[in-house]
């Protein structure tokens, strides 16, 4: 039995302990009608798209009441748990299941759903063809990719894995929230430890010893949030487009028009973790009745403080994102009261602050090691943060590359950069997401004014009713308000990139123009916003129709006639646009010259790739290291370059950068030998490229290791080792052959 058989064992079992939560919280969502208690998929997708967060949660609850506890509890009980509900939920709704069943409604149901289902018009069939094709393309390279450990090739991602291994073998929170280390090991992560956290659940699918090579359950659950987020997303566009089919396909569509996004998966986790999570918020949000008795608010008080930690833990951008979802939450609650009610939009206000102050104060308390590390340091990011200043050579070269400075000082004209912030990497769903979000902004605010009038007139003429029964409950207003919230949704949250929040500090409006990953949520809220706006105007064009028909005068009979015989192809108008759209998302999304980043543009290489295949690339990278690292005493050092490295080594690296390493690289010349004595160095190990071509070279330490032997530096093509422990020698030439 190979290493990839038992890898892939444990992921098997884990990949079924997953498909039995994600289910269980799906049908638990959907019998509840929680979050979208009009549409039951969307529920059901919402309830999915929850199972990592709820497993980070479960492993947060045991890291702080019994970190101690034996693995199988770690991993056991949360499957258990939803195998019960399961049955459980079963078998409270088998008598009323058999008795429908006797009675012949179950099926009459059943058929009716089915003949539903099938009974779709053309322009619908082109839409499920066209979508079936995006999922086609994308479904294998997304399979094949989110199993293999080639998803997770950062150096940020190889530093969370070795965190969460060190946690699965000490079983100390304690040491996820340090946030000055001063070993040299880890850089102090500002950040709440929740990705950690979520790997470690995944490491402690594993028979052995923790890691590598019994660690393809994390891997692949690492990939899984990639489809956890697209069970968000697509519930998202469910409630967005209430429900309409073929706008929510034309989604999926757009889907592949999202930029940055194969880059973020392939590079950086995190992100996919933080987009799962604002996802989330969105649809809790959307979902959340600020009504109810004091019992009720007390419970949704708790909630939402939870759902704020939770999202907020996942990563720091989430504190520029966050509150303008929950503010756009709040001003749509009041502006629908507006609309629907002619007394009581105070109130309303009132409660929904509440809620929101609930969920600020678990946005800070996830926020609090940002907030420990700037009282300090005056900083937030304490790993870009070294207390050894120098005039090196090398210095200005490392604050232009690690802490970005171009990023971090770029403040933003938001007119005069919207053009490479809305169409970046050419995808136009930005640009069209902001304009629609526009348009129905002040489509629903002159509907409110309109409501609020007609109310008035109608209190006026029925008083004994008082005004407060005066309601307005329209199909109108059901549009009006969801196509509200999405578009206060879309416009508050594109803020951080405007520049409104930017400080001497940092500028948050330069972080997201040079690095759209951090936007690409924002991107998946537009595509949202594109496809819930043509929903609503498809809801409404009927009434639209009919109206402009009669509004003509009745002396132009012949107008009228033409436009009554024409008003079956103009109420055919909306699906056809549907289906262009959707032709244009295809063709826009392959074009080999336009848009460059999706999953299909790199799907090729994907499935052809041998490292990927055969899921030998983690071997390919470090093997040479992990071979040579297993020969050094544990009194010597290793110096690393990539804390990605910590991983492969089990945390056995000192990185170079670190507070307590990095004044070696400060020292003089005929200094740095001695030091390297004194530390007891074994060996450095880094990436050719990234020791050649970044700060490096511009050290003394890179002067002294040019003077070794040639026999001391063994390099290949992923790794290069200089071996100050000549004993070394050996092993790495072999590891190497």
């Amino acid at each position: 039995m190979t290493w990839l058989d038992i890898g892939n064992g444990w992921r098997n079992l884990f990949l079924l302990s997953c498909a039995l939560q994600a289910a269980a919280l799906g049908v638990w969502f959907c019998l509840r009608g929680w979050f979208s208690p009009r549409h039951r998929a969307a529920c059901f997708l919402t309830g999915v798209a929850a199972t990592p967060l709820c497993q980070y949660l479960w492993m947060l609850l045991l890291a702080l009441l019994w970190p101690q506890a034996p693995r199988w509890v770690y991993i056991g009980v949360p499957p258990a748990a939803a195998a019960v509900g399961l049955g459980w939920m079963a078998l409270r709704r088998m008598p009323r299941f058999w008795a429908a069943l006797r009675g012949g409604a179950a099926m009459r149901a059943a058929g009716q759903r089915l003949r539903a289902l099938l009974r779709m018009d053309r322009a619908t069939v082109a839409v499920v063809c066209f979508a079936a094709c995006i999922m086609i393309l994308l479904l294998p390279v997304c399979v094949r990719y989110m199993s293999s450990m080639e998803s997770v090739r950062g150096g940020d991602a190889g530093e969370y894995l070795a965190l969460a291994q060190r946690y699965c073998e000490d079983r100390d929170l304690g040491n996820l929230l340090e946030k000055d280390d001063t070993t040299g090991h880890f850089r102090g992560h500002s950040h709440f430890p929740s990705l950690e956290l979520y790997m470690s659940y995944g490491l402690f699918h594993t028979g052995g010893e923790v890691g590598y090579p019994n660690d393809k359950a994390v891997f692949t659950g690492l990939g899984l949030n990639t489809f956890y987020m697209a069970a968000a997303y697509l519930a998202l566009l469910i409630v967005a487009c209430r429900g309409r089919r073929r706008w929510v396909l034309l989604g999926v569509v757009l889907f592949n028009l999202v930029p940055d996004l194969f880059f973020s998966v392939e590079s950086a986790p995190r992100d996919i973790w933080r987009i799962l999570a604002l996802l989330w918020a969105m649809l809790f949000f959307a979902g959340l009745e600020p009504q109810g008795s004091r019992r009720s608010y007390l419970g949704k008080l708790v909630l939402s403080f939870a759902v704020c930690f939770t999202v907020m833990s996942t990563h720091v951008v989430c504190f520029v994102v966050l509150p303008f979802i929950v503010a756009a939450w709040v001003i749509w609650r009041w502006l629908e009261a507006r609309m629907t009610e002619l007394k009581g939009a105070a109130g309303v206000l009132l409660r929904s602050v509440g809620l929101a102050l609930s969920g600020a104060a678990g946005t800070l308390l996830a926020f609090s090691g940002n907030l420990w590390c700037y009282f300090k340091w005056g900083e937030m990011s304490p790993w870009r943060l070294m207390t050894t200043y120098t005039d090196a050579p090398w210095y200005d070269m490392y604050m232009d590359i690690e802490y970005k400075l171009e990023e971090t000082t770029t403040h933003l004209h938001f007119f005069e950069a919207k053009d490479s912030i809305l169409q970046s990497y050419a995808t136009p769903v930005g640009e069209w997401g902001l304009r629609l979000a526009l348009i129905a902004l002040v489509c629903v605010i002159a509907y409110a004014l309109v409501s609020r009038v007609r109310m008035r007139r109608r209190a006026r003429l029925d008083r004994a009713d008082g005004p407060t029964a005066v309601l307005s409950h329209s199909a109108g207003a059901a549009v009006a308000s969801t196509a509200g919230l999405w578009a206060l949704y879309t416009l508050l949250t594109l803020a951080p990139m405007t520049g409104l929040l930017d400080s001497p500090l940092y500028s948050f409006s330069g972080s997201f123009l040079k690095l759209p990953r951090y936007t690409i949520q924002w991107f998946l809220l537009s595509c949202g916003m594109i496809c819930g706006a043509l929903s609503a105007l498809e809801t409404l064009w009927p009434t639209l129709v009919e109206r402009v028909r009669d509004a003509l005068p009745a002396r132009m009979q012949a107008l009228r006639k033409a436009a009554a015989s024409a008003q079956p192809f103009l109420l055919k108008l909306p699906a056809c646009l549907c289906v262009l759209l959707c032709l244009m998302g295809v063709v826009k999304g392959t074009n080999q010259t336009g848009y460059t980043n999706t999953f299909y543009r790199y799907s090729r290489d994907v499935m052809e790739s041998e490292r990927i295949l055969l899921d030998n690339g983690f071997r390919e990278r470090y093997g040479m290291l992990m071979a040579v690292a297993e020969h050094v005493g544990e009194d010597q050092k290793i110096l690393i370059t990539r804390v990605g490295y910590q991983y492969p080594l089990r945390a056995r690296g000192y990185v170079l950068t670190t507070n307590p390493i990095v004044p070696l690289m400060n020292l003089p010349l005929d200094e740095v030998e001695g030091a390297l004595e004194e530390m007891n160095v074994a060996m450095l190990a880094t990436e050719p490229d990234f020791w050649d071509e970044r700060y490096y070279p511009l050290s003394t330490l890179n002067a002294y290791l040019e003077t070794l032997p040639q026999d001391q530096i063994v390099e290949t093509e992923d790794m290069r080792l200089y071996l100050l422990d000549r004993s070394l020698i050996p092993y790495a030439l072999a590891a190497k052959d």
